[in-house]
């Protein structure tokens, strides 16, 4: 699933690099169709600190190639969320970092996958017996 998931976004954040949409979200959930200008803004808020903390905390958890993963999302979300307020000619470096720090999230979730399990990272089930 997560290297589906991190492929899709790659693809995504590839096509947007090399060919740019006039149209463009300034929220990560564009609610301002059903919801008032107000409620928008806190529901956004309240999505962008939540996932600020999970940037701070989660990677801290992981280690190695997983490690590297987490790292190569957070990147791709913090520029995204700094892409839309700087110049345009700033926010187009901006998304091919963002590019490659995702790109590099997806070869770190291949190698995950095609490496399976170790069997060294695991603590042993004391209920299994041997």
């Amino acid at each position: 699933m997560g290297v589906v998931l991190t492929g899709y976004v790659a693809a995504l954040t590839l096509r947007a690099a090399f060919w740019q949409s006039r149209h463009h979200f300034h929220w990560l959930l564009p609610v301002d169709t059903f919801l008032p200008a107000r409620a928008t803004l806190a529901v956004n808020v309240a999505l962008y600190a939540w996932l600020l903390w999970l940037c701070i905390v989660f990677p801290r958890a992981l280690h190695g190639k997983e490690r590297v993963l987490s790292i190569g999302w957070v990147l791709s979300l913090l520029l995204s969320l700094i892409q839309g307020v700087v110049s345009p000619s700033l926010a187009a470096l901006i998304q091919y970092v963002r590019t490659a720090s995702i790109m590099v999230a997806f070869f770190a979730a291949v190698a995950i996958l095609i490496e399976g399990p170790v069997s060294g990272n695991y603590a042993p089930d004391s209920n299994v017996p041997e």
